[in-house]
């Protein structure tokens, strides 16, 4: 019997079969999201190539065009206006930038560098320059002195990149900037100057460091700061959006001007320095950021770097400004300095062994008064006990409100930031310290015989530090150095280098001294050595000049009109020495000579705006409103940026019964110099004229927080009458009193 096939039914898949698509459905279905996956992967990838190859474009658009300038990048914390760059390059040869002269040593190098040349450059602010003298007695100079000596087979170039008032956010660019000059070695002296300009870093201390960090990577690519530039106009103080203008200030880092604005170039001076927790937080955490900042620079470039221990003078230079404590009444602080003011004097006589309890005690009320820690240092420092004076000195040191020596928090800053990064440090400071022990002062702490003023070393410091860091580069092996210099060899070395200097290079150091220490508030130091420069450079102007404004201070008329007749004559008719001379005239009595000189300049093809404002002031003085208004009306036009006409010319109009027209042109006097204290109070008896009550009111009380202290004035003056029985007029006479 035949088999009979059974047949398949339609649409039946045989087990094998079906098996064998199951599992290809199962590939098929493991497959697809691995194909999308990828597929995605590859759109992502495209996409970001695309932004990154628009974004590289767009910053070499900008970089080629120089669009915005590279001013403010790279530091978190400050910008700057403009930075001009240290040096240009001309047919092959780098030289110090004209506009740089001002604050830098002249200074010139080949480019590139030539075989066998050996170059180091040196950063700092003016101990680096070599101030009171210049680079010639340096420590740059006796460091390329010394490693010529030592390697006569090389070049060796130390170029002095030390800027007078340089901080080290100033120091950081310029490390930047010579870095392509192939260096061999950076060495950098820094921490003297950080409190030197104003800035605020509100809105910026409660950051975290990372967020610092990114912000200073993103601020160095064009395009991040073209998108600032453009959204500016849009995110300002400004902008009605209902922000007030400070939360919008704290958010954005101030920035500072192209060069150095100290505060002591103000007007004002030490006026605008005040004890300011935030901003001595602020300058920490900058100088760190910095010091990082140039350690990661050179060790990017392969650039080995040495840092130098900042060094002051403690025992012979008191704190430039002192600040009682706060919550102390006007009377306690009267009576404490006068206290003071008694044992300075027992002090001075030599009978110290009374003063160091009484002055304790004037230290348990007021602990936060440098000078009182000073008067301690030196009451210590004579009864011999050096270990306390040398507490007391530093803690004078570090309580000075105008710190223009490096803190002891600055100085732990470096030491920590050197000892973290593995980086070369230079103990300048512990050094001087032992050396001035082995000198035979047996406190071993700094004082006059290390330095020339509050930092700037001896000569033969400079020698001294350059000799540390000599050692430094034998040690490290950063340099060859085929002979040990013995110490004839070095006193070779330093005695040739003196033997070339002339004898009015120290008289030119006493002058820049004397400078330095007025513009610090040291009135006394500084007369002290002008006498010397003097003797050295009987003809030099700039003595007669400040030898001038001295004996115009002191009311020694007759004295500054022959000084300031002198310097006139020696140059020849210069308009500034001539408007001195006619300030000397006028306070002397001798108002019509005044009158002719200050009429003689502002016929000048460059007048002195000063002579206008002082010449209408003699007309004001006179009665003479009309003429007053009309010459200064006239001098506006001419100039009407001339900020010193401002105050006289609102003075004017308000004489002349227009007190509504007077009160802006006073604002903007104040405006332009916030510290001015008799602005302040012009402006206010103008509010107080106008029946602005509240206005005259609050500008007065800011007229004495600037340091106006005439009470028998203010107690009298009749434009304050609307105001004279008003509660809050009361308590500011009492404020005075």
């Amino acid at each position: 019997m035949k088999s009979r096939k059974r047949k398949k039914a339609p649409g039946r898949v045989p087990k094998s079969k079906q098996s064998q698509i199951s599992r290809s459905k199962e590939e098929i279905s493991d497959t697809e999201p691995t194909k999308h996956a990828r597929s995605r992967f590859r759109d992502v990838l495209f996409g970001l190539v695309a932004c990154l190859t628009f974004f590289l474009l767009v910053e070499g658009a900008l970089r080629l065009v120089g669009f915005p300038p590279p001013a403010e990048g790279g530091d978190p914390f400050v910008g700057f206006s403009g930075i001009h760059l240290l040096f240009r390059v001309e047919n092959g040869i780098a030289h110090t930038a004209p506009e740089k002269l001002k604050y830098f040593n002249e200074a010139s190098f080949k480019v590139p560098k030539p075989s066998g040349t050996v170059r180091v450059f040196c950063f700092g602010g003016s101990t680096t320059y070599g101030h009171p003298f210049d680079g010639r007695t340096s420590f740059p100079r006796w460091l390329q002195d010394l490693l010529n000596a030592a390697d006569p087979q090389h070049t060796y170039e130390v170029l002095n990149a030390g800027g007078i008032s340089y901080a080290s956010y100033r120091i950081l660019p310029l490390v930047k900037e010579t870095l392509k000059y192939q260096p061999d070695l950076m060495v950098v002296y820094t921490g003297q100057n950080e409190f030197l300009e104003r800035r605020t870093y509100s809105g910026l201390m409660d950051k975290p460091t990372g967020f610092l960090a990114l912000r200073a990577r993103l601020e160095s690519f064009n395009t991040f700061r073209a998108m600032q530039t453009l959204l500016q106009p849009f995110t300002s103080a400004d902008r009605k959006t209902g922000s007030s203008p400070k939360s919008s200030q704290d958010s954005r880092k101030p920035v500072l001007q192209g060069e150095v604005s100290a505060i002591l170039d103000r007007s004002a001076g030490l006026e605008l320095y005040h004890r300011d927790d935030a901003f001595s937080k602020g300058v920490e955490e900058h100088l760190d950021h910095n010091l990082r900042g140039i350690i990661s620079a050179c060790a990017n470039a392969g650039v080995p770097l040495i840092l130098v221990q900042p060094a002051s003078n403690l025992k012979d230079f008191s704190p430039f400004k002192s600040e009682s404590s706060p919550g102390l009444s006007a009377a306690d602080k009267r009576e404490i300095m006068s206290n003071a003011a008694r044992l300075q004097k027992l002090v001075d006589s030599g009978n110290f062994q009374a003063t160091v309890e009484p002055i304790q005690e004037l230290i348990a009320r007021d602990p936060l008064n440098a000078e009182l820690h000073f008067l301690h240092g030196r009451a210590l420092l004579k009864a011999q006990q050096f270990d306390a004076a040398r507490q007391a000195f530093v803690r004078a040191k570090d309580l000075d409100v105008c710190p223009l020596r490096c803190t002891s928090v600055l100085e732990n800053k470096i030491l920590s930031v050197a000892k973290e990064k593995k980086t070369v440090l230079v103990p300048f400071k512990d050094a001087l310290d032992r050396k001035a022990a082995q000198s035979g002062d047996r406190s071993g702490i700094p004082g006059n015989e290390s330095f020339l003023d509050h930092v700037h070393p001896t000569i033969e410091n400079h020698q001294f530090l350059a000799e540390m860091i000599l050692e430094e580069i034998r040690k490290n092996e950063f340099l060859e150095s085929r002979k040990t210099l013995s110490r004839d060899d070095i006193r070779a070395v330093f005695d040739n280098g003196m033997s070339s200097l002339e004898p009015e290079y120290f008289g030119l150091r006493d002058l820049n001294l004397a400078k330095t220490l007025r513009w610090a508030g040291k009135k006394e130091e500084a007369r002290f050595a002008l006498q010397k420069a003097a003797e050295h450079l009987p003809d030099n102007i700039e003595i007669h000049k400040m030898l001038g404004s001295y004996y115009l201070e002191d009311g020694d008329y007759e004295k500054a009109i022959l000084e300031y007749k002198t310097a006139v004559a020696l140059s020849k008719q210069d308009p500034e020495l001539m408007f001195s001379l006619a300030v000397a005239y006028y306070r002397s009595g001798k108002t019509h000579d005044a009158e002719e000189i200050y009429k003689h300049l502002i016929e000048q093809e460059k007048p002195l705006a000063e002579a206008y404002g002082n010449l209408a002031m003699m007309h004001l003085e006179q009665g003479l409103i009309a003429d007053a208004s009309a010459l200064l009306k006239n001098a506006l036009d001419k100039n009407p940026d001339a900020t010193v006409l401002f105050s006289p010319y609102a003075l004017a109009l308000a004489l002349s019964n227009r007190v509504e027209d007077a009160i802006p042109w006073m604002i903007r006097a104040v405006d332009a110099e916030p510290g001015d204290s008799a602005a302040l109070y012009n402006l206010a008896g103008m509010y107080a004229i106008s029946g602005k009550t509240g206005k005259a009111l609050e500008t007065l009380d800011r007229a004495l927080q600037a340091g106006y202290s005439n009470w028998e004035k203010l107690s009298r003056d009749p434009v304050f009458h609307s105001v004279r029985n008003n509660p809050e007029f009361e308590k500011i006479l009492q404020k005075i009193r």
